[in-house]
């Protein structure tokens, strides 16, 4: 990086404005030609914006240190690969504290990238993340095809975890154009195929998230990295499952059970036994689903965790009308909500509030729903429009309004083709 460019990103990082830096120093109109490169200010101004951000004078005598860069993209490999969240919490402050002593190494960009992925695994960094996003998604004119990468990835990740699946696909779908300019190596393709397959099968996009984990699972099984290997078992045994493959889904599943016994890992019960209930909910054996769901809320301890089986149960109980236990599985699940992730809590006090309204039948129902279907489509998140609308549409006729029903019917068929991906019915053959 120039030294314009490493004065934006550090003014930037300190929340500083231009026009404070610049204050007697120079006109804020001269700064910005510096942090755009277009003019390279004196020695004098320099030092005099170095004094200004609290920097070292001889910071400026940074050089490239290609052996530190190295190294912590070896350890940052290790960590991705593996998932070590303890890992990941000490190379992001190694890699903070570096930079903290050289603020103008000129790698600066790409260990910003670094320390961002890394804080997408550990709790708590959500504001930081934000900042250091807006602050990296300035300098995008200014990236190779690696930094790209990182950054896309950044972002597609971002958006999966605020439940923007949608969008968190067309970041994924990005980064792999970049494939033909930058040689990615083995472990990074294998980690772009399992995030990517995880986004699409939030959208329902079956096919291609199977073909996608598959690709992953071959790279972990090759690298004996049995942990990612049950995750990504249990990703294709959920996108089995919804392909109606049920007999393949069970196998899949027993076999990520299996494994995760062999290894007396207790991590993955939870997700397993919480997916074995969703297979035997399609096949209608619900007691043995609601033993399943039982047993991996047991086994849960986070609340955001723990809020996907609750739904999960409460949801059952609906379906077989026993709403005495849908109502305690309700309220459950409210009063979990304080607990959540923000773009959690949002998530679910929209399911939330939409049981309510079918559990104890208010009147205004058609307005709760229609503020629970903005948000869902604000959010591209089709296939929940189209189950919401179909519910509605449902329970409309069943209460004799059938005009009211047959328009939400048709606006749920048209929420299905948008999350089909195609423009018009005809192309769903």
């Amino acid at each position: 990086m120039e030294i314009g460019q490493l004065i934006k990103l550090e003014r930037q990082r300190q929340n500083m404005k231009q026009e404070y830096l610049a204050s007697g120093i120079c006109v804020p109109s001269y700064l910005s030609r510096i942090e755009n490169g277009l003019v390279i200010p004196s020695e004098d101004i320099q030092q005099l914006i170095l004094m200004r951000l609290n920097i070292p004078l001889d910071s400026l005598k940074s050089e490239v240190n290609q052996e530190k860069l190295i190294q912590f993209k070896s350890q940052f490999k290790t960590v991705i690969n593996t998932r070590n969240k303890q890992k990941a919490l000490t190379l992001q402050q190694d890699i903070h504290n570096y930079v903290e002593i050289h603020p103008f190494e000129p790698n600066r960009l790409t260990l910003l990238l670094l320390e961002t992925r890394l804080m997408l695994m550990l709790p708590d960094q959500t504001s930081i993340i934000k900042k250091n996003l807006v602050i990296l998604t300035g300098f995008k004119k200014e990236m190779d095809p690696e930094q790209l990468f990182y950054l896309y990835t950044i972002q597609g990740i971002v958006a999966y975890q605020n439940n923007q699946f949608s969008q968190a696909s067309e970041f994924f779908a990005q980064v792999f154009t970049f494939i033909k300019s930058y040689r990615m190596e083995d472990w990074e393709m294998a980690e772009l195929y399992y995030i990517s397959s995880l986004s699409l099968l939030s959208e329902s996009r079956y096919i291609m998230a199977i073909d996608y984990v598959k690709s992953a699972l071959s790279y972990f099984n090759q690298e004996i990295l049995i942990e990612r290997s049950i995750e990504c078992l249990i990703i294709l045994g959920i996108a089995q499952k919804d392909t109606g493959a049920l007999k393949e889904a069970l196998a899949t599943f027993e076999k990520a059970k299996e494994i995760s016994f062999k290894i007396d890992s207790s991590r993955f019960t939870g997700m397993i036994e919480h997916n074995l209930g969703t297979y035997h909910s399609i096949l209608k054996n619900q007691k043995q689903a609601l033993f399943h769901f039982h047993n991996s809320l047991d086994a849960k301890i986070k609340p955001n965790d723990k809020i996907v089986t609750i739904f999960s149960l409460l949801i059952e109980y609906f379906k077989i009308n026993d709403l005495e236990n849908a109502k305690i599985w309700l309220e459950k699940g409210i009063n979990l909500l304080n607990l959540l992730s923000e773009e959690n809590r949002i998530f679910y006090s929209m399911h939330f509030e939409l049981f309510r309204a079918l559990i104890f039948n208010t009147e205004d129902i058609i307005t709760i729903f229609k503020g629970a279907l903005a948000y869902f489509e604000d959010n591209q998140d089709y296939k929940h429009c189209s189950i919401y609308c179909n519910v509605l549409a449902k329970k409309l006729a069943n209460d004799k309004q059938y005009k009211l029903a047959t328009i939400y019917y048709e606006q749920g068929f048209n929420f299905h083709i948008k999350q089909s991906k195609v423009s018009s019915w005809e192309e769903l053959f």
